[in-house]
Order: structure tokens, then sequence, then C-alpha cells
């Protein structure tokens, strides 16, 4: 996409939004307005912003079409100049690799919320989740002699995970700084890697037993899907490398990756659970899957402070 179609895009999401803004704003009631990236965002941040305004008012939401739409909503002066309270307004984004690629100018405001992780997919991925899905989900005892050897195995598995991601996620970054030079060089927006179209499970599986492995040519399936199209410096893939092994990996691994391989784990486990020879079977009404997994997990899982 051109800069000047970029543009043209930019403003016609900023008109809608405004016009969105000024229908629902208020001044005269105490509801809360808030400014998310996507659907997605806002199904993982509601449940807690409800339990938190509801006896203050309603919360009001405002769908920007990812970030670069919140930071302009943000910036916007007619929206500014409305806004009486700004108690009454948050604007919400994800880290992303902001902090690593240096292009991204994020606002600095007690208004502002930037995820300390890449994005919220993240916060979701602990062994206090696969606790609360035995608990709540599976309906089964917090005292079953199995649950601490699953947690075990959860452990393991995922730092077997960090382990096979770090160098496609060491190699992603490099990709995008490359297309960034492009794009400053030649004036448009590079068509290159993304990782929207990257399937996990082309590059990753786990077996019944609950163990991961890397398929034969999972790099090379995800190099392909991804868009990987850059020859790039061996010296710098390994450079970076190196910096982001530093990092706590949260910050580095694409949520949407680490989710991956919480719900992957969580259906092979189900799978085990539900199976004739256990000594107590799962209760299994609702099953977590890849699409549905943000809208069961919000409201259960701790939000971040």
């Amino acid at each position: 996409m051109s800069l000047v179609n970029q543009f043209r895009q930019s403003r016609q999401i900023s008109q809608a939004i405004w016009l969105q803004f000024i229908t629902a704003y208020d001044s005269k009631r105490n509801d809360l307005y808030v400014f998310f990236e996507g659907k997605t965002d806002s199904a993982y941040y509601l449940p807690e912003l409800r339990r938190r305004w509801h006896q203050q008012g309603k919360v009001r939401i405002f769908i920007c079409a990812g970030k670069e739409g919140v930071i302009t909503a943000y910036h916007d002066k007619r929206i500014k100049q409305k806004i009486i309270n700004w108690k009454s307004v948050l604007f919400f984004v994800d880290k992303d690799w902001d902090d690593l690629l240096n292009i991204v100018q994020i606002p600095q405001s007690k208004s502002f919320f930037v995820t300390d992780c890449y994005s919220i997919e993240n916060y979701l991925v602990s062994v206090d989740t696969v606790e609360i899905v035995w608990t709540d989900i599976y309906k089964l005892p917090q005292n079953d002699p199995r649950l601490a050897q699953v947690l075990q195995q959860f452990r393991r598995g995922h730092q077997r995970f960090i382990q096979l991601i770090c160098p496609m996620m060491a190699w992603g970054i490099v990709q995008k700084k490359q297309e960034t030079k492009l794009a400053l060089a030649e004036n448009r927006r590079e068509k290159g890697l993304n990782l929207n179209n990257a399937k996990l499970n082309k590059v990753f599986e786990l077996d019944s037993n609950l163990k991961l492995f890397k398929k034969p040519k999972g790099f090379e399936n995800l190099k392909k899907t991804a868009a990987f199209n850059h020859q790039l410096n061996l010296a710098s893939f390994k450079n970076e490398l190196n910096k982001i092994r530093r990092l706590e990996p949260k910050k580095y691994i694409r949520g949407k990756f680490e989710l991956w391989y919480l719900i992957s784990f969580l259906i092979e486990l189900a799978k085990m659970l539900t199976t004739k020879n256990q000594p107590k079977r799962a209760v299994i009404k609702v099953q977590l899957t890849y699409e549905n997994a943000i809208e069961i997990l919000g409201g259960k899982v701790p939000y971040p402070n």
C-alpha cells in the first residue's frame, strides 16, 4: 500500500471513530469510554472493566481497526476538545515488537495502556491458567493427584516451546527491521512478514503424552506462510537472537503463538481426561479452541495491574 493510500485509509477510520464518539459521548453521564485495536482486545478487557465500572455507569467501546487507529484517536483534536473528564477515557494497545523495532511512538499518558508483554494473549498463558481450566472447565478437584503431574508437563513443554520459538522470533524481528529500511528508502510500506498467516500446527505438534515436537520442516513452513521474503544477514540474526534471549520471553514471543501452545496442550489434555480408563473423568461442557480462548479465559485469569 502506498503512503498516500495508507493516509487516506487512516483518515476514513479516524472520521468513523469520531462520528461514533460524538454520538456516544455525554459529559453529564458517568460512562467509561474505551478505545481498542480490535474486537479481540475488547473481549479480553471488557469483563474486568465492567466489573470495576458497573456502579458508576456504562462502558462504551470504540474499535479502531488496529494500533494506528487507537493512537490516531488519542491525538485527534476533536476528541480531546470534547472530553471533559479524562479519567473516564481509556486507550488500549498491544506492545508487539515496538520496543525492539523503535518505529512506533506510543503516547505517554495515564489514559493510555500498553501491554508489558507482546500482546494480551501472553497474559493468558501460565501454569495458573491450566489449574483454572482444570477446576472451572474440566470440573476436577484441585487436590486431584494427577494435577501436579499435568502442571509439571506444562512447565516442561512451555520451556521447550520457548526454546524452539525463540530463533523464529529473532528471524522475524530482523525481517521487520529490513522491511522498515526498505519502506523508508522507497517511500512505501513493504509487503513482507505477515505473522497473521502463520499456522503453528505446520511448525509444531503435541503428541498424546503432551510432549511438544518441532516438525522436520517446521521453520521452513513458518517462513513460507509468514512471507519471509528477504535474504537476511546471518550476523544480524545471531545478534538479535542473543539480544532477545536476555529478555523475558513474553516480551518477544507473539501472543497468539504462545496461546497456541496453551490451547494445543489443553486440547490434548482434554482428550486424555475424557477417556474411559481415567479414575475420574473430566466433565467438559465447553471446549476451548484457538478461536474462543480469549472470550472464555478472559474473565477467569487474573488481569495485569
